[in-house]
């Protein structure tokens, strides 16, 4: 299984905020015992421009005593069908009503499970392919270039030129009409922004890949083979 992170407090601020929206049940894993424990994100907690997580009692009981004990701690929850895993830091008691219960520090980075890894189209698509996009409500018009496929999602080359479509895209964000530019075709979808995670090493070390997901990926499989026929 392999995960990406997610470095960026802003994105990481959108990932705990549908935590506690959506109530997402939260594994607790204590380092320094054994079991496992659960709870939910009830508030995010700003004091001072610093954050943290105000946390519900853990279940079974005795993991009430142990984080105090033991504070460091691991969380991990789903979200959209992706394992997502955090290391955080029990940092004391909240006795506030009516959110009783622990404060925890604000993780600094999120893992998320890359699903884009069990499946890949690497036929040398990408080595073709590129997309046009839009923000809604801004007239820039951004040219990228794919470095990879999967059946539900494509990665975006985000260069330096353009790390300012970054800060006007987030992760949930809807994407009209992208547009994919194929040898005498072109594909026009709608997709969801999925995340915006920096790549640490080679040849595009410092760019970043922007995660797009969309049930109409699975078209370009039928359109490559349209292609085929054509060339």
């Amino acid at each position: 299984m392999g995960f990406f992170t997610v470095k960026e407090k802003q994105e990481i601020l959108t990932i705990i905020d549908h935590v506690i929206s959506k109530g997402v049940a939260i594994s607790v894993n204590i380092q320094g015992c054994d079991g496992q424990f659960s709870t939910r994100v009830v508030k995010l907690k700003r004091d001072g421009g610093l954050s943290s997580l105000i946390i519900e009692k853990l279940y079974p009981e005795p993991g009430n005593v142990f984080i105090q004990s033991y504070p460091d701690v691991t969380f991990s929850f789903d979200m959209s069908g992706r394992k997502c895993v955090f290391a955080t830091q029990c940092i004391g008691i909240n006795t506030e009503y009516p959110d009783f219960g622990f404060i925890v520090s604000l993780p600094s980075t999120i893992q998320i499970e890359d699903r884009r890894r069990q499946e890949r189209i690497e036929d040398g698509l990408t080595k073709f392919l590129s997309v046009e996009l839009t923000v809604e409500g801004d007239a820039t018009v951004y040219h990228l270039k794919v470095i990879n496929i999967g059946t539900s999602g494509i990665g975006l080359i985000v260069g330096k030129d353009n790390f300012d479509l970054l800060k006007k895209l987030k992760v949930g964000d809807t994407v009209r009409n992208l547009r994919f530019f194929l040898p005498q075709a072109v594909l026009t979808i709608d997709g969801t922004v999925k995340h915006k995670t920096q790549i640490p090493h080679g040849r595009l070390k410092g760019n970043y890949i922007l995660g797009i997901e969309s049930g109409f990926i699975m078209d370009l499989k039928e359109l490559r083979e349209s292609l085929k026929k054509k060339t």
